[in-house]
């Protein structure tokens, strides 16, 4: 009969889980520090993960929307 390996198996998705949004919030704070716009091809470049894979993250998401309308914004007001 095999080990039941699979608590080994969820702590590592749970760690690679962590890695990776670590890795995408990182990503948007430096854009920020760079005064680059944050959107999800930028964000995604810049992490190294997959556009979807940004969708997929609720406050991640929240946080490209809220710069990329901010940054609309900004350039709005300042074309007039």
């Amino acid at each position: 009969m095999r080990a039941d390996n699979s608590a080994h198996l969820v702590l590592s998705a749970r760690r690679r889980r962590e890695e990776t949004r670590a890795k995408a919030v990182r990503a948007l704070r430096e854009l920020d520090t760079a005064g680059t716009p944050a959107t999800f091809e930028t964000g995604a470049r810049a992490a190294e993960v997959s556009r979807s894979w940004l969708y997929t993250q609720p406050d991640i998401r929240a946080e490209i929307v809220a710069d990329g309308d901010a940054h609309h914004i900004f350039f709005s007001w300042r074309c007039r």
